[in-house]
């Protein structure tokens, strides 16, 4: 994988703490569902024992407010499943988008694009009528990669050395050549 190595690593750690709070977000959600459980029972119970029909209707109001919470976390729950795809597919699908998300954009794919637009910008793109787009905030991952580019400079046209005066490389070359005609006679 390479510069990505430590990405890897720091990624990995943190997909599993995700994985642990959504585990413990799962065990939560059983504990309330057993919790309305019995909080029906109770209603129940009392539903029974009682014999005023207004309060009787207090109670089936109750019950079905409770059986409501009861689907919604029994749906929670079963929304919550395990990852679909492992983390070293995810993360190289990651780097590739990071790459070049032109790519994905040029597809044409109304939801693909959809979702470039969700990963490279925090928020919405805001337009002003007078002025046109506002400037987008970009996310974390291009904002780190804008930092690369940032202050970027062409070299001077004489290169990265200061320049050598004109006299100074024209008499030094004339002492060479004039050394090697010495020599020579």
């Amino acid at each position: 994988m390479g510069f990505a190595d430590p990405l890897f690593g720091d990624f990995k750690d943190a997909r599993s703490q995700r994985l642990e709070q959504a585990k413990h977000g799962m065990s939560t959600i059983k504990k309330d569902i057993i919790k309305t459980d019995k909080q029906i029972d109770q209603l129940l119970n009392r539903i029974v024992e009682t014999e005023n029909l207004t309060v009787v209707t207090a109670y089936e109001k109750k019950i079905a407010m409770l059986e409501k919470q009861k689907l919604i976390s029994a749906e929670k729950l079963q929304n919550k499943e395990k990852p679909r795809h492992a983390f070293d597919e995810l993360f190289e699908l990651a780097l590739q988008f990071l790459a070049n998300p032109w790519n994905i954009w040029n597809s044409g794919q109304l939801h693909l694009r959809r979702v470039v637009l969700r990963l490279a910008f925090s928020r919405r793109i805001s337009y002003h009528r007078s002025e046109g787009f506002r400037t987008p905030q970009a996310t974390e991952p291009f904002k780190v990669f804008g930092c690369f580019l940032e202050k970027k400079e062409m070299a001077r046209w004489g290169g990265f050395e200061p320049p050598t005066l004109w006299f100074v490389a024209r008499y030094s070359i004339q002492l060479s050549y004039q050394r090697v005609i010495e020599i020579i006679t």
